[in-house]
This record gives structure tokens, C-alpha cells and sequence, in this order.
């Protein structure tokens, strides 16, 4: 299978590298950085750059780039490939790549669509942070476009070749609203507790919980404020019950309210006791 890569960054360039290292596949590249290009050669991300030629006969297509980069790319795609090719991406908001995959679907009903979210990544971007082994085990989020049966088989296989081991299947809107909370709130989370003027007298006095709450606070700036801003409706609920939330605690605190305090807390372990069993009920079914 000929598979061309739209975006030589962290997740593009560890998809190119893995399928490279542990598949047969031919697999062709572009990124619009020079210097991404040559780093992910270097790497062995890819066998040959994108061109006119190449790019016609690639039976899957992987846009690996921002939203907005990636809605792009779809306009400009689908005239330039051949019949039963396979369009998909890894952007982390799906309600407005759907969209504009359901548009071209009606243009281009020869061509086959597919939304697409691998669960992975790590704090840092660029094709230098890309590994062979970020897919290992990972989920991978699937939102259909009237998408055919060989299509759906295709890219599932890819994704388990590549490391990936469970698939969920969602529409964009389910998708986007629990992104809002399990991603997109962690990242504003880390963003805004970093903050604090303490956080420059952290080390002698920092362990586990300080590393993990602060570690994506090394986010890229560009991509998530595309991110946050495409998922804005629900990401603003998800913040606004946050702050809810933070303002009990601190109610409780200020007000000397012991009970109070150990009520919410109490409560808190049984909503994370409860949320890690109902996720050990789905992975067993």
C-alpha cells in the first residue's frame, strides 16, 4: 500500500517512522518546513517526498497537521486522487473535519473519508520527539463519513499495524465533548497551575503530582489554540464546572468547614474509583 503523510511533525513523522520500520508499506511525505522534510529523511520517515506523480497513486492519505492546516488540505486533496483512495487525518477535534469531509463526500463520492484520532502524544512537538513506539498500545478514535466497509478495514489494520490496540468508534460531536474534558481541560489545567509565582521554587519541593499536573504545560501554542478554539462550546462548559468545583473547595477551606472539606474529598475518590471501573467493564467486554 502506498500511503502518503500530510505533516512531518510528532505524530505524522512517528506514523511514517513506524510504518517504515515494521510494515511493507511504500510510504511518500511532505511538511511544509524544509526542515522537518530533512530531519524526518534523516529519521527514516518516509521512502520519497510527495509530487504530482506520486501523490495520484497513493491508495491512503494521512493528514497529519493543525485544523486549520488540515481543513485545508482536504479542499485541495480529493481532485488529485485516484478512485477508492482513502482520506483521513489525526486532528483532535472532529466536528469541523467531519463537516468539511461530509461536503467533499458529495463532490467527491469516488473517494472514501475517515476522521480519525490516535490516543497518543507527547509534551513536546516536532518530528525530533517522534518515536517508533508512541502508538504502542494506544486507542484510536474513528468517526465515519458514510465510509465503506474495505475502507474502514484498511485504515483500522494500519493503525493495529502500527502499534494501536483498541478501536472506538464515535460521532464528532461525542467525540469533541469528552476531548473537552479528558484533553483540552488537562491542557488548560497544566497552562494555568504553572502560573503561579511558586512554581520557580518547585524543585527540592516537588514530586509525582507537581511532574504529572505540570508536564503538558509544554504544549505547542499554535496548534492547541486551534484546538481550544474549534471545540470552544464545550470546552467553556467544561471550564466553567471546573471553577465550580474549585470554588467549593475553596468555600470549605476559608471557611474552616472540616466536614465540608472531607465530604468533597470523600467524593472525589468515589467519582475516580467509579470512572476507573466503569473503564475496566469496557475494555473487558
Amino acid at each position: 500500500m502506498i500511503i502518503a503523510i500530510y505533516g512531518m511533525g510528532l505524530i505524522g513523522g512517528s506514523i511514517g517512522r513506524t510504518i517504515v520500520k515494521n510494515t511493507k508499506h511504500y510510504v511518500i511525505a511532505c511538511d511544509i518546513d524544509p526542515s522537518s522534510m530533512l530531519k524526518a529523511k534523516m529519521l527514516g520517515a518516509y521512502h520519497e517526498e510527495i509530487d504530482e506523480n506520486n501523490i495520484s497513486k497513493a491508495d491512503l492519505v494521512i493528514i497529519a497537521a493543525n485544523p486549520y492546516q488540515t481543513l485545508n488540505l482536504l479542499e485541495e486533496l480529493p481532485a488529485k486522487l485516484k478512485r477508492g483512495a482513502v482520506i483521513t487525518d489525526t486532528c483532535g477535534v472532529k466536528r469541523t473535519i467531519i463537516s468539511k469531509m461530509e461536503e467533499l463526500k458529495k463532490i467527491y463520492p469516488e473517494v472514501e473519508f475517515l476522521g480519525v484520532h490516535p490516543m497518543a502524544g507527547r509534551e513536546f512537538s516536532g518530528i525530533a520527539h517522534s518515536t517508533t513506539s508512541l502508538f504502542e498500545k494506544a486507542f484510536f478514535i474513528i468517526t465515519p463519513v458514510h465510509t465503506g466497509i474495505e475502507a474502514l478495514v484498511k485504515v483500522k489494520n494500519l493503525f493495529k499495524e502500527i502499534g494501536c490496540e483498541g478501536v472506538v468508534t464515535a460521532s464528532a460531536d461525542y467525540h469533541d465533548k469528552v476531548i473537552a474534558y479528558t484533553s483540552q481541560l488537562a491542557h488548560i489545567v497544566s497552562s494555568s497551575y504553572v502560573k503561579s509565582p511558586m512554581s520557580k521554587e518547585h524543585h527540592g519541593f516537588s514530586a509525582g503530582s507537581f511532574k504529572d499536573l505540570t508536564r503538558v504545560a509544554k504544549l505547542n501554542p499554535s496548534m492547541w489554540t486551534q484546538l481550544f478554539m474549534s471545540n470552544k462550546d464545550y470546552l467553556i462548559e467544561e471550564i466553567s464546572q471546573l471553577i465550580e468545583h474549585l470554588s467549593e473547595y475553596k468555600e470549605a477551606i476559608s471557611g474552616e468547614n472540616f466536614h465540608e472539606l472531607e465530604r468533597l474529598l470523600s467524593e472525589g475518590v468515589k467519582r475516580k474509583e467509579y470512572a476507573d471501573k466503569l473503564a475496566k467493564e469496557k475494555i473487558s467486554e
